[in-house]
């Protein structure tokens, strides 16, 4: 058996629908803290339970009888939240007698400049030191979250003003849920951690161009200091400070490494950027609506 966690997110979702064409809806547990969306997925044949990750025994009564257990990382901008809630989630899977633990992490560097990071190693070390068999997948940077990281560039906006530029491996969200449901499904890579990330780095100062070639008008490009770049985005408030480590870490070229295994995943060449960003700014209000997701889902409750 399969237990999913975090299966009613954009990524979680997104796996759910993968995996569903790999297995049978009979060989799939849900582990499910919104309980708003419990009917559709039983309709689909599915086994749904309840469980949260700040509740540790309902985990593992969730996952008990399960051989595989994806945990989709907690959206949240609290350290120690984040951590907490997978530990809680890690405990409850050994406890349980789960054999195979995935993790979803990020492809940003071991000893990463970013405060977004810090949980995912917290937890990755903990994870490895739990002694169940893991694989920790380092999703790559969705191509969906490119306004975030142009300094929350809305529609209409005439100029990117960020604290520092580096290489991104852009991929898209869909592309990385379907790989990861290949592997969940699949098994294999026992006590490794892969990065899943596009073929190709892209600048935050390319991806600006291409979005201006995209567009048909120009969309200028800033570098700016940290504190400047936490003053623009003030209305954002803590949010901007905790985001503006991002910049140093891609400076550091911690998101430009690029490697084959997406697409050797996917059996396909991935969504190219170019492609993706297209269709990302033909969706009227797309932009906002991806800032306002990230924000409002780090500022949440567990999953």
């Amino acid at each position: 058996m399969i237990i999913l966690t975090g299966a009613t997110g954009h990524l979680g979702s997104s796996v759910l629908k993968h995996i569903l064409t790999l297995v049978p809806p009979s060989e799939i547990i849900v582990s499910l803290h919104n309980r708003l969306a419990r009917a559709e997925l039983e309709k689909a044949g599915l086994q749904v339970r309840s469980g949260d990750y700040t509740d540790p025994r309902s985990l593992e009564d969730a996952f008990r009888g399960g051989d595989k257990l994806l945990i989709v990382s907690h959206p949240s901008f609290s350290d120690d939240l984040r951590v907490a809630s997978h530990k809680n989630a890690i405990d409850a899977a050994v406890k349980a007698g789960v054999r195979h633990v995935y993790y979803t992490s990020l492809a940003f560097g071991r000893e990463s400049k970013a405060a977004v990071m810090r949980a995912h190693l917290d937890t990755e070390a903990y994870l490895r030191s739990r002694g169940v068999t893991y694989t920790i997948l380092r999703e790559g940077v969705y191509m969906e979250s490119f306004p975030v990281f142009l300094g929350f560039l809305g529609a209409g906006h005439d100029e990117v003003v960020v604290p520092g530029d580096g290489g991104v491996a852009w991929a898209a969200r869909d592309d990385l849920a379907e790989a990861t449901a290949r592997i969940v499904a699949g098994g294999g890579y026992d006590d490794e951690a892969i990065a899943l990330v596009g073929p190709k780095a892209y600048t935050l100062e390319q991806t600006t161009a291409l979005i201006s070639s995209i567009l048909g008008r120009e969309i200028r490009f800033s570098l700016v200091s940290q504190d400047e770049f936490v003053r623009r985005n003030s209305a954002n408030g803590d949010v901007a400070r905790f985001w503006a480590s991002t910049y140093p870490a891609l400076e550091a070229g911690e998101a430009s490494s690029v490697n084959p295994l997406l697409g050797a995943v996917l059996g396909r060449p991935p969504v190219s950027f170019a492609s993706r960003l297209r269709e990302l700014l033909e969706l009227e209000g797309e932009p906002r609506k991806e800032i306002s997701s990230w924000i409002d889902n780090g500022r949440g409750s567990a999953p």
